[in-house]
């Protein structure tokens, strides 16, 4: 979906990272008026996607992003996604300041997070990381990809290495509309109304019983998880067309955005397992992906 390497960023974050100098840079202390940028380009990359006004995606991938605690060095950027058009803060000097070695480029001392910049992280979960706190996993959705034996199969059957060149900018067609969608306001009244909605009134049963469900492990999610899960059935409908199942989409959003708040022992953990089960396995929803991971 890119057109070139400037839209893009790869940074392997730092079992060290403590603050966000690590993403934003800091005010040189010996020279003044300028500016530290961190050498792995990540605030060019926001400047670049703020220039843009919106046209192109712009992606940042935090590679390894849970080998340090995420709210110590991605804090700013999480409030910045609490409230529209909250700005990341950089500095104290108005007049901006210059970024060192690089005369031509001047920095604001507050940046709006750009509306195109797409955030992408890996994790691994092992005793070398940390666990998501509830305040990062309520505005991410948690991909896990697993390899069955029949695709371990075909590997070994075939171990070749991943071509990724021929993937380059093969989405490039794409990219404007996939901006103009992620920008456009999903309209959730289409299944928070219940006036005259049946699927309305199906997605609002559900996710009632899902609450009740997690609650028992003092795991109920709040509005923005609700709002966030709304949007994308609603997306999810648009971009698949007559295709459109509706137990799909609200299988990938309970295995995405509401299983991962799931953590502790197993006795803690039993009575809503237990509970998730039943409201997967219900006749008129029969989650299977869900069903899947908790047995």
């Amino acid at each position: 979906m890119c057109e070139s390497p400037d839209q893009y960023r790869i940074v392997a974050v730092g079992a060290d990272w403590t603050s966000n100098e690590n993403l934003l840079g800091y005010t040189d202390a010996l020279q003044p008026g300028q500016y530290r940028a961190p050498v792995n380009g990540v605030l060019e990359l926001l400047l670049r996607a703020q220039a843009d006004k919106a046209q192109k995606p712009y992606f940042l991938i935090l590679d390894e992003m849970n080998l340090s605690h995420v709210e110590r060095y991605f804090a700013d950027f999480l409030s910045a996604m609490e409230s529209d058009n909250a700005p990341l803060s950089l500095h104290g000097a108005p007049a901006g300041l210059t970024i060192d070695g690089a005369s031509s480029i001047t920095v604001s001392d507050k940046l709006p997070l750009p509306p195109n910049l797409f955030i992408i992280g890996t994790v691994n979960v092992d005793e070398t990381t940390y666990l998501f706190s509830p305040k990062v996993l309520d505005r991410v959705n948690v991909i896990e990809f697993r390899a069955t034996a029949a695709q371990m199969a075909a590997f070994l059957d075939n171990p070749t290495g991943i071509n990724l060149k021929a993937l380059e900018a093969q989405g490039v067609p794409f990219a404007t509309a996939f901006v103009q969608r992620a920008l456009a306001h999903a309209d959730i009244a289409e299944l928070t109304d219940e006036a005259g909605n049946p699927l309305a009134l199906q997605f609002k049963s559900d996710l009632i019983a899902a609450y009740e469900a997690l609650a028992k492990a003092d795991a109920e999610f709040g509005f923005r998880t609700a709002k966030e899960m709304a949007r994308f059935m609603v997306i999810h409908r648009e971009l698949s067309g007559t295709g459109w199942v509706y137990k799909d989409a609200l299988d990938a959003q309970v295995l995405q955005k509401l299983m991962p708040k799931l953590h502790g022992s197993a006795r803690k953990l039993d009575g809503v397992l237990k509970a998730l089960a039943e409201f997967a396995a219900a006749t008129h929803r029969d989650l299977p992906l869900t069903r899947e991971k908790i047995e």
